[in-house]
């Protein structure tokens, strides 16, 4: 599977899963400019913007924007207050105002993996290029890890047959 070359290979991650079994999932690095100028008037609870293409962006649509513009299709997957699939900034609460259709497939592939890891949670990027998938989770480096929701995803896809090299950490900080 090609990563786009903005995310640099990091050290696997040992992630301890409910199960008590643990797993090694691929783990990224990349680098962005903080956001220095005004800030929109919704920042979904205080996250944090990053300076993408002079943009102020969550760091998880930029890390989408990366893959899309490799050519790979995706979106964000936010659960909060529902499922949306996102490719753009929402300016308020109201989500599903900004949904994008996904493929049948793959929409039918998450509701698989959430049903299996009895959760709603989801890595916050997924992405599709041909017969490859790839769930990314953006941590804000030392500030952010995996919540127990995210531990049953990731069970429910490797139980799904997700193999761990599509489960993806990308850690992110600012320059």
């Amino acid at each position: 599977m090609i990563i786009p070359p903005a995310f640099k290979r990091a050290n696997n991650l040992i992630v301890f899963l409910p199960s008590d079994k643990k797993v090694l999932l691929p783990q990224y690095r990349i680098v962005f400019k903080k956001w220095t100028g005004k800030l929109p008037g919704f920042d979904f609870g205080n996250k944090p913007f990053v300076n993408y293409e002079n943009q102020a962006m969550f760091a998880e649509l930029a890390v989408l924007k990366i893959f899309i513009l490799s050519g790979w299709d995706g979106a964000w997957v936010e659960t909060y207050g529902g499922k949306n699939f996102l490719q753009n900034m929402p300016s308020s609460w109201k989500l599903s105002q900004y949904n994008i259709p996904i493929p049948k497939d793959r929409k039918a592939l998450l509701e698989k993996i959430w049903k299996t890891g009895k959760t709603t949670a989801c890595f916050d990027v997924f992405v599709w290029k041909d017969d490859n998938i790839l769930f990314c989770e953006a941590k804000h480096k030392n500030k952010d890890k995996l919540t127990n929701a995210q531990l049953k995803f990731i069970e429910g896809a490797l139980a799904c047959g997700i193999e761990r090299e599509s489960l993806s950490i990308i850690e992110w900080e600012y320059e």
